[in-house]
């Protein structure tokens, strides 16, 4: 089943399941991140985040430990982000190449490409306790483990998936709306973060109702890629600004970021249309709307929509 609930099991029994199995394969990740220390770490942020989008769920039925849980996944995602963001530099310029593929640009191309990965094994090098470190987020990660048997989510399910995600979607809206009055990146990095927590919650609730919510995944999906590519088009300008020294000649940096600029422009254009389309529904309207689905689906599963999940 996944990252998802099944019909008939508790909200309680749902949560820790999900998030032992994430945790789980963080830390088979981790046991195997000699063979590729990179696709590891890129790995083992993705179950964090997605461990994240579960807590902000159910964060009404966690109550006083939701603000740990969350904390503590979030500083352990940003403690590995160096050696992923050098790899999503490497992979945004390829999407710039296959973007912009007239031969004139290869040369433009290449150079970047071995900047970029020059220095990107500098930060591996330079990062000496790398082993070290994730030795020491393996054992964390296998505590953390046992101790999802001792979560608790106390309250009635649905009121708590309803309010999880009216609240998440509340703010995706309320960031979208801000952004189109004063649209810059910090803004746009704000939607792509929302807009990911709400592509979360529907993957969690997706068999509620499957056809409907599988198409609002797919939607998602492509918005959170336009979101995303946007976000490392906006990280690499700011990496080739503040070290222009370490990109070669000025002339074949303006050339890249004219592109980007070009690229740039079109994904956000791409994102707000489809972002628009998204988040067209008032928040509680919307809520409301995903509790009758649940409701529905647990009642027609044997289970009670309605009454304390609590365990």
């Amino acid at each position: 089943m996944g990252y998802q609930f099944k019909q008939q099991e508790s909200l309680a029994s749902g949560v820790r399941r999900i998030a032992g199995e994430q945790l789980s394969q963080a830390i088979r990740e981790l046991k195997n991140a000699e063979q590729n220390p990179h696709q590891t770490i890129h790995e083992v942020r993705k179950h964090f985040k997605k461990l994240r989008g579960l807590i902000r769920l159910v964060r009404y039925g966690l109550g006083n430990d939701y603000a740990r849980l969350n904390v503590w996944f979030r500083d352990a995602g940003r403690r590995l982000s160096r050696v992923r963001d050098a790899e999503s530099m490497l992979e945004s310029l390829q999407k710039l190449k296959d973007r912009f593929s007239d031969p004139e640009y290869g040369t433009l191309f290449s150079e970047f490409e071995n900047r970029f990965l020059a220095r990107k094994q500098k930060l591996v090098e330079e990062w000496i306790d790398l082993d070290s470190e994730l030795q020491t987020l393996l054992l964390q990660l296998e505590t953390e483990r046992e101790a999802v048997q001792g979560w608790k989510i106390n309250g009635k399910a649905a009121k708590i998936i309803r309010d999880g995600l009216q609240q998440t979607y509340q703010r995706g809206s309320e960031a979208l709306a801000i952004l189109h009055q004063s649209p810059n990146d910090e803004l746009f990095h704000e939607c792509r973060k929302r807009s990911k927590y709400h592509l979360y919650h529907m993957r969690l609730i997706n068999a509620a109702w499957q056809p409907i919510l599988t198409a609002r995944i797919s939607e998602l999906d492509l918005l959170n890629d336009y979101l995303g590519d946007d976000h490392d088009l906006t990280v690499m300008t700011q990496l080739i600004t503040s070290e222009a020294d370490s990109f070669g000649s000025s002339a074949n940096v303006e050339q890249l970021l004219s592109l980007i600029g070009q690229q740039r422009h079109a994904l956000q254009a791409s994102a707000f249309q489809m972002a628009d389309r998204i988040f067209t529904e008032k928040p509680r309207a919307f809520a409301r709307r995903m509790q009758g689905y649940w409701n529905l689906w647990r009642d027609q599963g044997g289970g009670s929509s309605g009454a304390s999940d609590s365990e």
